[in-house]
């Protein structure tokens, strides 16, 4: 590790967009309020305050255990515990966020949720499938909304703009709010403009990677009686005309692009607060969401243009019920059902238009029912996890190459933990999670260009698995607060691109198996200490091991060690904040990192970078926010990226409250 020592600090909120406080209360790590000190798994959880970041990716730059990655300015995936993709689950309000086409390594999805819309992330680590289901290998990450509240009949809202120099960015959002003693909406509406983006070093721009994007949201929540309330949420999401820029500078393509990715979601929840202990809580939702995703591609010195699209239909149902069947043992036990009905098309259009078989067998469906149980008992200094989730998964690919395929499938998972105060102020913990992913319509159908690859279908999958340790402590007195947490984790049967002799349009085929096992360990370090009322300092740092066991190399993509430290002033008209990111090099590739034309084959340089954000409230409605991002115009590329990271720049928001 090559880096001076203030690299092994490392920050929570400032540029990062997280709020001064960590949240003491989460819901993530048994779908059930707890309080975070006690918890016997290790979860991130902080408000967020997100006038200062691009996109949702950025809120999750400087939380202790994730990495990000970026394959183009539209993307940006969470690397949790070394896994990303379809090994990750992302959770929006409590509903899974992953559909079936949701594909292995880094991917689009999270960048298509307004960070405007949040109020909290919950990160947890090492768990999650028993929570929510498939996907969480190493973990899950959840994203929850503002929610309007109740309260004397008032109106508020919110004008906010930014702007990042030489045209990187322009932004406008709008938020109107209406609160009475038993109903209250919000509507929120915004639309951003980004330009090509500028690398360190000799600051040229990287281009194409602009594009538009528009959000809607519309919330209305409503109390039924003294114990019911009704939720309802529509929001939507559309980006226009977004590059594959590693795809245009690399691989001879004159167009690459997501010609559209547009996401609606909306759910309908309505919650019970019971007397009886046996009976305390109920909450029933039933969700829509709607992807669909049209891209263009084009070689150069080809009239051949390829046009895809898919759209994925996804219909959710959540049942639970909370329960206290004795004296601090809190139960939560409930039903999952998901079904997406998947649309893909393909064709060529040269002179005429040649229909092609598509990403995905047209007309697919994949299903999903799971039960579950989840249970915390508390007593005296002790906190005791156990949880336990059986999914069962169908799909069906009416497969015009290779024929009709109906493929059903099990999984079982369970949790443990244990947690021990030893005083108000230190907490020991240590957990056991196995998670799973059930292969989905990605895995199953998918067949042609992907990546640097050429895919074929693979019917014979099975689900991967993992099994995690986890353990750690937590310190918390009243200036300082700290938490370590080391784990393993060992992955089974896990899904495999096995490279053939055959070549498809100048890209070699690969063939899906379950052939691999390996393993993970690593650590995470963050601590917050208030030297003074005004001055905090903030650090925390992560490292993870991949390795690969079959293949006897390095697990793919595997992020280096990585951390960064704050330095924050806060005062009652604002605050002035100094960040220090960093990421040690990485050399540790396996075979498939050194043949990915986005990597660097002898490795991925260290660097480190220097932000510095204030924000001052002008008048009691008017706010100025400024960050100086990359001070030092520093050349680096987060590793496994398509993109090289944003050179000098200033970035600035000027918002009105009301």
């Amino acid at each position: 590790m090559n880096l001076v020592l203030v690299g092994l600090l490392s920050v929570r909120m400032a540029i990062s967009g997280f709020s001064d406080t960590l949240v003491n209360v989460v819901v993530s790590a048994s779908r059930q309020p707890i309080a975070n000190q006690r918890l016997a798994i290790p979860v991130y959880a902080a408000k967020v305050q997100s006038n200062s970041v691009m996109n949702t990716p950025e809120l999750l730059s400087s939380v202790p255990g994730v990495f990000l990655q970026r394959t183009n300015q539209g993307g940006g995936s969470a690397f949790v515990r070394g896994l990303t993709g379809n090994q990750t689950l992302l959770v929006w309000d409590g509903i899974r966020f992953n559909n079936s086409t949701f594909r292995y390594g880094p991917n689009q999805y999270l960048n298509t949720i307004d960070p405007f819309s949040l109020d909290q992330i919950e990160v947890v680590r090492g768990s999650g499938s028993v929570q929510y289901g498939s996907d969480a290998l190493t973990g899950a990450v959840h994203l929850i909304s503002k929610k309007p509240s109740f309260g004397a009949k008032s109106w508020s809202g919110q004008i906010l703009g930014g702007g990042i120099s030489q045209g990187m960015e322009l932004s406008g959002l709008a938020r109107l709010n209406f609160q009475s003693a038993r109903s209250s909406f919000s509507i929120l509406a915004g639309k951003k403009t980004f330009g090509d983006i500028t690398r360190g070093g000799d600051g040229a721009f990287q281009r194409p990677t602009g594009y538009e994007e528009q959000n809607l949201q519309l919330q209305y929540r409503q109390k039924l009686g003294s114990q019911w309330t009704l939720e309802n949420l529509i929001q939507q999401n559309v980006q226009d005309h977004v590059p594959v820029y590693h795809k245009i500078q690399l691989e001879n393509f004159a167009l690459n692009e997501m010609t559209l990715q547009s996401y609606r979601r909306a759910y309908s929840r309505l919650a019970y607060q019971g007397t009886k202990s046996w009976f305390q809580s109920a909450e029933l939702t039933a969700s829509i969401q709607v992807s669909k995703e049209q891209r263009a591609l084009q070689k150069k010195g080809s009239a051949t243009l390829r046009k895809e699209e898919d759209q994925i239909l996804t219909a959710g149902f959540i049942g639970q019920i909370k329960s206290e069947f004795i004296p601090g043992l809190h139960s939560m036990t409930g039903i999952e059902y998901y079904s997406d009905e998947v649309g893909s098309s393909r064709q060529d259009v040269n002179r005429k238009t040649i229909a092609l078989r598509a990403l995905y067998p047209d007309n697919s469906r994949y299903n999903t029912f799971s039960v579950f149980s989840l249970h915390e008992f508390e007593y005296r200094s002790w906190q005791v996890h156990a949880g336990l989730r059986y999914q069962q998964t169908s799909s069906f690919l009416p497969d015009t190459t290779v024929g009709n395929s109906t493929i059903s499938l099990g999984a079982f998972v369970y949790d443990g933990g244990l947690s021990y105060a030893i005083n108000p102020h230190l907490t020991f913990f240590g957990s056991l999670s196995s998670g799973f992913r059930a292969p989905n319509l990605d895995d199953l159908g998918s067949l042609g260009i992907v990546d640097f690859r050429y895919e074929q279908p693979a019917y014979q999958l099975k689900p991967e698995y993992s099994l995690t340790k986890n353990l750690g402590f937590r310190i918390k007195i009243h200036r300082f607060r700290a938490e370590w947490s080391a784990f393993q984790t060992s992955l089974t049967n896990l899904i495999t691109r096995i490279k053939t002799p055959e070549v498809i349009q100048g890209y070699p085929v690969y063939r899906k198996e379950n052939v691999d096992h390996a393993y993970l360990y690593g650590f995470e370090w963050s601590q917050t200490i208030a030297v003074s009322e005004h001055f905090r300092i903030g650090n925390s740092i992560s490292y993870v091991w991949g390795q690969n066991q079959t293949q006897k190399e390095p697990m793919r993509r595997i992020p280096p060690f990585n951390g960064n430290v704050s330095l924050n002033y806060q005062r009652n008209k604002g605050n002035v904040a100094l960040l220090w990111i960093f990421a040690d090099r990485q050399d540790r590739l396996s075979a498939g990192d050194k043949a990915d034309n986005r990597m660097n084959p002898i490795g991925t340089p260290g660097w480190g970078i220097l932000q510095l954000q204030a924000n001052y409230k002008i008048t009691p409605h008017i706010q100025l926010g400024m960050q100086g991002v990359n001070l030092g115009n520093v050349p680096y590329r987060m590793h496994g990226s398509g993109i090289d990271g944003m050179g000098r720049s200033l970035h600035m928001q000027l918002g009105y409250e009301w």
